[in-house]
């Protein structure tokens, strides 16, 4: 069935385009431009995590002696930037399966697109202050703060676009947008859900939030065979 692709994890349709995906919108912008545009955010995006992470300066001396202990201190930077970068790299999934979705685009929904690649590149700021501050929860509520302003536009978005199926082919499944709604508000209860967390021990509420990972493998499991039958 035609929205089983979806749900595929394939390199090969994850990588095929809308059918429609070059045809001029009301605004003479095409899907597939602002694809492009899109995509080159979130690369930067993640490309800017790494720079948190500092080489430690450590005299010639001592670099036998200190160098190992150093790279120990910095394993909750590591920590957050995997994190990051997964978190990331979900809300890119998101964003290229509801773009599959799009057949038109109109100026409201442009800009919501907008304003959601300024959340995303503004989320390595956020990364670097947990760096700098790991133990502050102040730093770790900041970041929960943007990571769930991100999931709360994606919801804004996909429903907008969905609404009577506004800028969506109707040919296309209600499961898809079913399982894309669902799958943003997990996001955002997760994070939510960290905070009162964060205020007993930060660095469990950041452990915590790699649950997301495998409650997304279930819900794709679940909404696959949900699909099918």
């Amino acid at each position: 069935m035609r929205y089983i692709y979806y749900f595929s994890l394939s390199a090969k349709n994850c990588n095929e385009p809308n059918q429609m995906s070059n045809k001029p919108t009301d605004d003479t912008i095409t899907t597939a431009r602002l694809t492009s545009f899109s995509d080159g955010v979130f690369a930067i995006a993640v490309t800017l995590l790494v720079f948190n992470l500092k080489v430690p300066q450590i005299p010639a001396a001592d670099v036998h002696r200190l160098l190992q202990e150093k790279i120990i201190a910095m394993l909750p930077n590591f920590t957050t930037f995997v994190l990051s970068f997964l978190i990331i790299a979900i809300y890119w999934t998101f964003h290229h399966r509801m773009l599959n979705l799009i057949i038109r685009m109109d100026t409201p929904f442009l800009w919501m697109n907008i304003w959601y690649l300024l959340m995303i590149s503004f989320m390595p700021f956020p990364s670097m202050l947990i760096g700098l501050y790991p133990r502050e929860k102040f730093s770790f509520i900041f970041y929960l703060c943007s990571v769930t302003g991100v999931g709360v536009l994606s919801l804004l978005m996909l429903g907008y676009a969905s609404y009577k199926y506004r800028l969506i082919n109707k040919e296309h499944s209600l499961v898809i947008i079913k399982y894309l709604f669902y799958r943003q508000f997990t996001n955002i209860f997760i994070f939510l859900l960290a905070i009162p967390i964060a205020f007993f021990q930060v660095r469990w509420a950041e452990y915590y939030l790699f649950i997301l990972f495998p409650v997304h493998w279930s819900m794709k499991k679940y909404f696959r065979k949900y699909a099918e039958s």
